[in-house]
C-alpha cells in the first residue's frame, strides 16, 4: 500500500503538465530542482520572475527534489534534471542541480566523488545535449545566516560546486553561470521558513539576476 502512496505522489509532482500552445511559444526552457519551482502555486516562482522581467513564456519544467543523476521510475516522472528537457527550439535553456545529489548520496560528507562527477559528468554531459542553446546555470543559495536549514552541513559542498560550474562556464562561451549566494547573504528575509527554499522576496531576487544574465 504505500509503495502505491509513493508511486501517486511522484507522479502527482512529477507530471508538468504545460498550457496548449504554451511549448510551442516559449523559447526558454528552465529545469531543475525545488529551488526553481518553489513559490510557483503563486505565480512566484523564480521561471515566473524570468517571464515577467523579460516580457516573453518561459516553459518551467522544474521538479522539487530532482537531481542531475535519476534513474528508474522517479528519474522518469520528472526527478531527473536531464529527463525534464523538452525537445524544442529552445534559444536560452536555464537549469540548476547538485544539492539533492549532495544530500543523498554522500550526507553532504566526504563529496569529493559527488563533485567531481557533478563538474566533470554530469553538466557537462548536459551542456552538451542542450546546443545550440545558450545555457544558463544558477547557483544555489547557501544555508540563512542564522542557521537551521537542513541543508545547512552542505554548505563547503555547494560553494565548491558553485567554484567548479563557474570555472565550467568560462571555459565555454555558451554557458554563463550566476552566483546567487553572495547577493543573498544568507540574509532571512529571502529564504522561507524551512530556511532552505527562497521566500517569494527570495525568488524575485534570484529571478532578477537570472534574467538579466539572459537579456546580457
Amino acid at each position: 500500500m504505500h509503495k502505491f502512496l509513493i508511486l501517486a505522489v511522484l507522479v502527482l509532482t512529477g507530471c508538468v503538465v504545460f498550457p496548449e500552445g504554451r511549448e510551442s511559444a516559449a523559447r526558454i526552457l528552465v529545469i531543475g530542482d525545488s529551488i526553481m519551482a518553489w513559490n510557483r502555486g503563486d505565480g512566484a516562482a523564480i521561471p515566473d520572475v524570468i517571464e515577467r522581467r523579460l516580457g516573453q513564456p518561459v516553459l518551467d519544467a522544474s521538479v522539487p527534489g530532482a537531481r542531475m543523476r535519476l534513474g528508474g521510475l522517479r528519474g522518469a516522472v520528472g526527478l531527473s534534471i536531464p529527463r525534464q528537457y523538452r525537445e524544442g527550439d529552445w534559444d536560452t535553456v536555464i537549469l540548476n542541480g547538485g544539492a539533492n545529489d549532495l544530500r543523498a548520496t554522500c550526507g553532504c560528507n566526504r563529496c569529493d566523488a559527488v563533485l567531481d562527477r557533478l563538474a566533470r559528468q554530469d553538466y557537462p554531459a548536459l551542456i552538451a545535449r542542450l546546443a545550440p542553446a545558450r545555457v544558463v546555470i544558477v547557483g544555489y543559495c547557501g544555508p540563512v545566516r542564522v542557521g537551521g536549514g537542513s541543508f545547512d552541513g552542505c554548505s563547503d559542498e555547494l560553494s565548491e560546486l558553485a567554484r567548479r560550474l563557474a570555472r565550467l562556464a568560462a571555459a565555454n562561451p555558451r554557458v554563463t553561470f550566476v552566483p546567487v549566494r553572495a547577493a543573498i547573504a544568507g540574509d532571512p528575509r529571502y529564504y522561507d521558513t524551512d530556511r532552505v527554499h527562497p521566500s517569494p522576496e527570495g525568488s524575485a531576487l534570484i529571478g532578477a539576476l537570472v534574467a538579466r544574465a539572459v537579456s546580457g
